[in-house]
């Protein structure tokens, strides 16, 4: 046996050698198939494995638990429709903690819920007006009449456009009470009034000029509830990076580094930004690039976002210094802005630059910043607005994750804050309710008795009047009705892990038993009575989720039909070899090797080949993947940058692929030379006689 194998071995080695151009072309392509196969399983591994730490580091955990009553799938990162989702509720949270815990691969269970707010900006006249009734507070004579020029130029530029306007709409008189009502701001006899009655003068700016300038686009915020201090203990990604996180026991607001940097800061910074980011960072230019140059053709077009901010010396002094920048002639401010702001590849760095070092400083880059108190408005379960005032306590980000749009997409919560914003009720309020109740001796009232309860059942109608009847059942005259307003910026820290909840993340001690934990949880949790359903990060992600299996399923199918092609033709060369080989094939039948050593021959001779192109093969992809490890692969935009786990991906190798996907291959174009080889076995001696003819 070990003769016979060392002889083929021997004559395979001999026959590899002889046809070069058939082991060239069967070796590179098997060579170039393994190769393949252990990078871009390698690659789809690295990034399944960094993908996973960024869903389950961020906000999903290893396993999600909702009701099962949802008419949804819980999507963490949205479902890729329109809508509100229903994912049913949660209405006790603390026993369905309490059960998760049991389980002893169970380390935490953190609450949540997720809706979306809408947010008012106002608009400019609106922040223009509120800095003018603070300055008028102050009783600052020199800048009440610098804010006062100020307004001017902006009405002016409101009047030119109301003028624009006026041509073209088809409502002219409204238009023309308009322009009106600015030339009345204008006018000096207007202005004398401040000294006078100034309130009266900041009613008619606020509510009759402020509108005219229009609404700025409102902010969407995606806003998830959850338990501030757990959620930051959990999620090791978690940080805060300005403030502080909400302190227990009060109401606030965590908001996203990203979204407040690409959404909330000033626009004319946010154009400069994306500009940076795009000729700097990716190596664009503006010219060529559509995106880039309608970011810049829409700049100059927002000049009045910077001069709205710039008032008495300081707004003479950036005119002073734009001009000088420019080398320009005009002397206004307005038009100055507007050169500065055309940008293109030749002045974009140096005005970038300019821009941050000297504009910036002087305007108001984002509305409302860290410790200010926003209104958060939001639609409950019940179809109405709830507006909840919350403080902005700090902005977050998740570690590696910065540059991500997923990772940023939420904006952290109290609990309690999101039920109210949900529709019910805190403890408080359900105390302050029940407190009115008794002080105007509400009653309950049956359905079935409504009409009796509302017009006195069968009481008569008709009573005589007198002093008795006239104050029986009324407050005494030195009664207070009081309508105590809530303590709502307090709360007791219990509220948060109990009650309403919408889905909750279960974190586990050892995630390599994450599918057995969540069959354990489904049972566990059915055999206490409690309708829920546990899914994985995968599901719980939504469509984002299943994004590596659909990769993966790409690949492996792209791979297949390359594997196929090529063994296709490694079946045509080594048939072709055969032919050619059919006189020593058909010699050594003449001289007594059987029909079984022929096919051995061939085997052997692909084994051979087969094992040691596709280990170079491997090797190859080991020693690139490692290159690619050390170097990174940067991240072509945000959202790949979501899948890459920062900005930059640093893919390792499995040990296991790389020694069997080698193997596999092998075996593959083993099994493609099953044919040629028992063709080859089938050659007689006689074919030897007549190929020599």
């Amino acid at each position: 046996m070990f003769e016979e194998l060392k002889v083929l071995l021997l004559v395979a080695i001999r026959n590899l050698a002889l046809h070069k151009v058939k082991t060239l072309v069967v070796g590179g392509i098997l060579l170039v198939g393994s190769f393949l196969v252990v990078f871009g399983l390698s690659l789809l591994g690295s990034v399944e494995s960094t993908m996973s730490q960024s869903i389950i580091g961020s906000v999903a955990g290893h396993l999600q638990v909702y009701s099962s009553d949802a008419r949804d799938d819980l999507a963490l990162f949205g479902s890729g429709f329109f809508g509100r989702d229903d994912l049913g509720e949660i209405n006790k949270f603390e026993d369905v903690k309490a059960e998760i815990l049991k389980n002893e691969n169970v380390s935490d269970v953190v609450p949540l819920g997720f809706e979306n707010a809408l947010l008012g900006r106002g608009n400019l006249l609106d922040d223009l007006f509120e800095r003018f009734r603070a300055t008028v507070k102050a009783r600052s004579e020199k800048d009440i009449a610098s804010m006062i020029e100020t307004i001017k130029v902006n009405l002016r530029t409101v009047r030119s456009d109301l003028e624009n306007e006026l041509k073209i709409s088809s409502i002219p008189d409204d238009i023309k009470k308009q322009i009106v009502d600015v030339e009345q701001a204008l006018s000096d006899d207007f202005w004398l009034k401040l000294k006078q009655d100034p309130e009266s003068v900041l009613i008619f700016l606020e509510s009759k000029i402020a509108p005219l300038s229009g609404e700025k686009e409102p902010l969407y915020l995606r806003y998830m509830g959850t338990n501030p201090a757990q959620f930051a203990e959990v999620f090791k990604k978690f940080k805060i990076v300005d403030g502080e996180n909400i302190p227990a026991g009060e109401r606030g607001i965590l908001l996203s580094q990203r979204i407040y940097e690409t959404q909330v800061k000033n626009i004319v910074a946010r154009g400069f930004d994306n500009l940076r980011k795009g000729v700097i960072e990716q190596r664009k230019k503006i010219a060529e690039d559509i995106s880039l140059k309608t970011i810049a053709s829409d700049l100059p077009k927002q000049y009045l976002e910077v001069v709205v901010y710039l008032s008495g010396e300081k707004r003479s002094e950036i005119a002073a210094q734009l001009k000088g920048f420019l080398k320009a002639d005009e002397n206004e401010l307005e038009p100055l802005m507007k050169k500065f702001l055309t940008v293109d590849d030749s002045n974009f760095e140096e005005r970038f630059s300019y821009f941050y070092k000297t504009i910036a400083p002087s305007i108001r880059l984002y509305p409302f910043k860290v410790g200010d108190t926003i209104n958060l408005r939001s639609y409950t379960r019940s179809g109405f607005l709830k507006t909840v005032p919350l403080k902005i306590h700090g902005l977050y980000q998740f570690s590696g994750l910065e540059s991500s749009d997923l990772a940023g997409a939420f904006n952290f919560v109290d609990m309690v804050s999101y039920r109210e914003l949900y529709g019910r009720m805190s403890s408080e309020g359900q105390k302050e309710l029940e407190e009115l109740r008794k002080e105007v001796s509400v009653k309950p009232i049956e359905s079935g008795s409504l009409e009796d309860s509302l017009f006195g059942g069968d009481v008569t109608l008709e009573t005589r009047s007198d002093d008795n009847a006239k104050t029986a059942g009324l407050p005494r005259e030195n009664a207070v009705l009081e309508f105590k307003r809530a303590a709502t910026e307090k709360y007791d820290t219990a509220e948060l892990n109990s009650g309403l909840v919408i889905n909750a993340a279960i974190l586990l001690k050892n995630p390599r038993r994450l599918n057995s934990t969540r069959i354990e949880l489904e049972k566990q949790l059915a055999d206490a009575n409690m309708k829920l359903k546990v899914v994985d990060w995968k599901q719980a992600s939504g469509t984002l989720g299943q994004l590596v299996s659909v990769i993966r399923a790409v690949l492996l199918i792209a791979v297949g039909i390359i594997l196929i092609v090529a063994m296709a033709i490694i079946n045509n060369a080594i048939m072709m070899t055969t032919l050619e080989r059919t006189r020593e094939i058909g010699t050594l039948r003449a001289i007594g090797a059987q029909r079984s050593f022929v096919l051995k021959m061939f085997f052997v001779e692909t084994l051979t080949i087969g094992l040691l192109a596709t280990f170079l093969g491997a090797v190859l992809a080991v020693i690139f993947v490692s290159i690619l490890g050390t170097r990174g692969i940067a991240s072509p935009s945000d959202f790949v940058s979501f899948l890459f786990g920062g900005p930059r991906l640093y893919p390792t190798f499995s040990t296991t692929i790389a020694v069997v996907a080698p193997i596999v291959v092998a075996a593959l174009a083993l099994v493609f030379t099953l044919y040629p080889a028992f063709m080859a076995s089938r050659i007689s001696p006689a074919a030897a006689m007549q190929d020599r003819e």
